[in-house]
């Protein structure tokens, strides 16, 4: 069973702390808020003793089968938090998981913590059973459409009062980063500010903490999403990113949309160009938005002088030419005009 933080509290009032329970999400912030209130669940239940372990270069996988061996001196029942950085747990970790799961102990939670898991992990044996063995609490970043509503609850749980236009400000500065997020909304909630907060006490209040890495703003140039695309460009030129990645990204982008476009089967090329099923069909309209053949040439062209300007300091401008290139890639025909 898949549950997100928001149903954690009421699925374990509801079905009682299970013996197996797991958390995995590229979002500290809920990650954090899944764990505290299961260790809240736990303390109401009577649970009064917590062990936590990281896997480490100090762990040894036989703690976990001591701990399910041994019985408790100090409470009937205890929480026991598994911590794997990279969710790897190796062919050691994953045959003592296995172990472990093959019959949990009934006086003992287990709690297993991770990054979000990537499709070749949620394939692998130890996760399969670990997620047959007990709920698994999904704690990723909203999706940028989902962000305003999440930005809502999470201001009602602080008392914040939030004009519509003050949570789409929130959502465009603090989307990626929902740590810095969360302190701005408890701010907020210290401050004697007038009821509901606007957007202009935002831009006083606070400032941009949206982050990126290059791969978001890959996702928003395949949706064509020109708004969302050059917003996260700037955020990732202003954070000094390596350039590096993002010049190979454009580059690998205009690759694969002439692959795309050069295929007799679009869907098989898709699968040999490694792209994934949920985004074939927006790979389809990127390739439609860049059909004609000028527009892909334009395109080269502008590749060839970020090249050139990045590994040669030619004197351009790497962020106009970055610029430039990504509103192409979302929308051909607001460029067109203007000279290379």
């Amino acid at each position: 069973m898949q549950l997100t933080p928001a149903q954690l509290s009421d699925h374990i009032a509801t079905h009682g702390l299970p013996v197996v329970l797991s958390v995995f999400g590229d979002a500290p912030l809920l990650v954090d808020d899944s764990l505290q209130q299961i260790r809240a669940s736990a303390r109401q239940l009577g649970v009064d003793e917590r062990l936590r372990y990281v896997q480490d270069s100090q762990f040894e996988w036989r703690q976990l089968t001591d701990q399910s061996a041994s019985l408790s001196l100090f409470s009937s029942h205890k929480l026991i938090e598994l911590e794997l950085p990279e969710a790897k747990p190796g062919r050691e970790g994953g045959d003592a998981l296995r172990r472990y799961l093959q019959a949990p102990p009934t006086d003992q939670t287990l709690v297993v913590l991770g990054p979000r898991l990537k499709q070749e992990q949620l394939k692998s044996k130890w996760y399969q059973e670990l997620a047959a063995a007990g709920p698994v609490v999904l704690a990723n970043n909203p999706e940028r459409q989902a962000l305003p509503a999440f930005i809502q609850q999470r201001a009602q749980r602080y008392g914040v009062p939030l004009a519509q236009e003050a949570i789409q400000r929130l959502a465009l500065w603090f989307e990626g980063n929902l740590l810095a997020l969360d302190q701005e909304l408890q701010k907020l909630a210290l401050m004697d500010l007038p009821h509901p907060i606007t957007i202009e006490h935002i831009e006083t209040i606070a400032q941009d903490q949206s982050r990126f890495n290059v791969f978001a703003l890959q996702e928003a140039i395949v949706a064509g999403q020109l708004e969302t695309a050059l917003h996260r460009l700037q955020r990732l030129l202003e954070e000094d990113s390596e350039f590096a990645i993002l010049n190979w990204m454009l580059q690998r982008e205009w690759q694969l949309v002439m692959n795309l476009q050069q295929a007799d089967n679009f869907e098989d090329a898709c699968r040999k160009n490694g792209v994934w099923r949920n985004q074939i069909n927006a790979y389809r309209q990127f390739c439609q938005r860049l059909a004609a053949p000028q527009v892909m040439a334009r395109a080269a062209q502008l590749l060839a002088q970020l090249e050139l300007a990045f590994k040669r300091d030619t004197g351009a401008q790497l962020a106009t030419l970055a610029t430039h290139l990504v509103t192409l890639y979302c929308q051909p025909q607001a460029v067109e005009h203007i000279p290379i």
